[in-house]
């Protein structure tokens, strides 16, 4: 354009190119030929500008991809747009709402192949690329818990891992991972806390919230932060109300959320809880924090079912997943209800989930729709490289509580016979496809990856196979005793110069822990080993235990759900 000399301004003239059909076009906002237009407000929508100033910037003759995204909304029929505001993919058959069709993502919206649309592919997130389907187990790494990788405190790493996941979720076709969790932690027993990267602690989440986003976004996946607002337990978590002062909001619960927005995150999801009485997903206070305080500019989708009214106006742009389940809950985006509210905002939501999309550049860069991901689902999209960042990963996310008269690492001049002790030492990964279980269900955990949409399901080394192969590399003779039988554990632990005692306990979605204690005997093993021989105590919870026996014994260390590579990452660190 003349009149910019190709210049950086917020004043242009705008080209759009390789866009849909027929939308190849230039604009000249006000007819006069001259370059006009605020390029942070163009559009209609004074109140939500393009996403981020820091990565929105423009070259005065070149159009990106927010002059694409106003102008596509105009060459978009109305019933198209409802389709990117409505989920699909799940069925209810009988009664039943559990019912991902095959070859779906957990979470989808149907591609617009005549506009050159492609359909939202989006996978649960918490430690991996979710194995709810049985043929995708074994193709993926089970990282550790996001939990596990806030107990790093190291930013780098995280957006490494961050890098490898999104990786991962390309390769098996899917455009949408629905991570980071940041919520930080108020109860200890929430079943959910293993899923929330920020701990206790607003300033740790609002460091690795950022670095997670930023990681997986640059493989061209987009990241989903949540569980806005205020999802601080499972009990009744889809009735009870939080309510939070404006002050405590923001000195606790908001700042991580605040640092995945100002890292450029995609999406946010509302939780199911109620907020003061209104539910999160329909909270107008609580979704314009989101866009008018915190500069938000992606788009706002409900947690599955989480939807109660139709709430477009009130700052709700996408229902997830699409169907009902009760009278009361979800569907309540379909194409009647949604043509009740004005066009302005079914523009405005519209204009956000096109936003997201021309931002990641989905458009170029989606595989598949389904059902036609089948070949994408097989590809085992593991490396070397992934599973040794994994083991890296987990090693360095346990916390070591104690270590009395330094007996860690443990050294072969000082220690010859180790016994590992306890039934979580060789405990099998807990499968929702009913191979060899006998109990549980879909929120059942285990120790090495919690409960409900964040289980991941894969080859795991054990805390026993870890440290025996570890501990005879390097000179050790081991017993042991894999159970919880204390007469037997006493037996071998007098048989060794030091007891590795491995103690677990897990939780899932939906529920919270009945309490704070390790599973089965295990306090009362620990205690009566610790009483004939020099003890150490290695843990796998997902969240806060009471140790009663802390005391009695020499050395304790936690690890926070630590995946596949638990017993290698255990190894490394007992051994140095």
């Amino acid at each position: 354009d003349p009149h910019c000399d190709g210049k950086p301004t917020t004043r242009g003239r705008w080209v759009i190119q390789n866009g849909p059909p027929d939308i190849e076009r230039t604009m000249d906002l006000d007819g006069d030929g001259q370059c006009s237009g605020d390029i942070q407000h163009e559009s209609d929508d004074k109140a939500h500008p393009p996403m981020g100033s820091h990565e929105w910037s423009m070259q005065c003759g070149q159009g990106t991809w927010m002059e694409r995204r106003s102008l596509t909304l105009h060459d978009v029929p109305q019933g198209e747009k409802l389709t990117l505001l409505k989920g699909v993919g799940w069925e209810h058959p009988l009664g039943g709402w559990f019912n991902l069709r095959k070859w779906w993502y957990v979470g989808n919206t149907a591609a617009i192949p005549r506009l050159g649309l492609p359909s939202l592919n989006m996978q649960d997130a918490a430690a991996g690329f979710r194995t709810n389907f049985e043929e995708v187990v074994g193709s993926v790494t089970v990282w550790p818990s996001l939990l596990a990788m806030g107990a790093t405190w190291d930013p780098p790493l995280v957006k490494a891992f961050g890098e490898a996941m999104g990786r991962e979720f390309a390769s098996k076709g899917a455009n949408g991972i629905l991570g980071p969790s940041v919520n930080v932690h108020r109860v200890a027993r929430n079943g959910r806390n293993f899923e929330y990267m920020s701990g206790e602690d607003p300033y740790l989440g609002s460091r690795l919230a950022p670095a997670y986003v930023e990681g997986v976004q640059s493989q061209g996946v987009f990241a989903v932060v949540k569980h806005w607002v205020f999802n601080q337990q499972e009990t009744n978590r889809n009735s009870e109300s939080s309510v939070v002062d404006d002050k405590t909001a923001w000195e606790l619960y908001y700042p991580p959320f605040q640092a995945a927005v100002d890292a450029g995150v995609s999406a946010v999801m509302c939780s199911y809880n109620r907020v003061d009485g209104e539910y999160a997903c329909s909270n107008k206070k609580q979704l314009s924090v989101l866009h008018d305080q915190m500069g938000f500019k992606g788009f706002v989708q409900s947690d599955w079912w989480a939807t109660h009214e139709q709430s477009l106006a009130k700052g709700l742009d996408q229902e997830m997943p699409g169907n009902r389940i009760n009278e009361d809950t979800g569907n309540f985006f379909e194409p009647g209800n949604l043509l009740k509210e004005d066009q302005d905002v079914i523009d405005s939501a519209t204009r956000r989930v096109l936003a997201v999309m021309y931002k990641m550049h989905l458009d170029k860069t989606t595989k598949c729709a389904p059902p036609h991901c089948k070949e994408w689902f097989l590809k085992n999209v593991s490396t070397p490289e992934h599973v040794a960042l994994a083991r890296s990963a987990a090693a360095r996310s346990v916390v070591l509580l104690k270590n009395e008269g330094r007996l860690l690492p443990l050294e072969a001049e000082s220690v010859r016979r180790i016994a590992i002790i306890g039934a979580a030492a060789d405990a099998p990964p807990f499968s929702t496809h009913g191979r060899g279980q006998g109990q549980g269900d879909w929120a059942t955990g285990d120790y090495y990856s919690g409960g409900g949409s964040g289980h991941l399901e894969g080859e795991v080394v054990t805390p026993f196979h870890g440290l025996s192969r570890k501990a005879a590399q390097h000179g050790f003779e081991v017993t042991y005793s894999l159970s919880d039988d204390v007469r037997e554990a006493v037996r071998v632990a007098k048989s060794a110069d030091v007891a590795i005692v491995v103690a677990g306990t897990t939780s899932g979605e939906s529920r919270d822990r009945k309490n704070l204690s390790l599973d089965g005997d295990a306090d009362r093993l620990i205690d009566a080993v610790a009483k004939v021989r020099r003890t150490i105590v290695l843990a796998e919870a997902p969240g806060a235990v009471l140790m009663p026996w802390r005391s009695a014994v020499e050395s304790i260390l936690i690890m926070f759900l630590g995946g596949q590579e638990t017993g290698n990452a255990w190894a490394d660190v007992i051994f140095g």
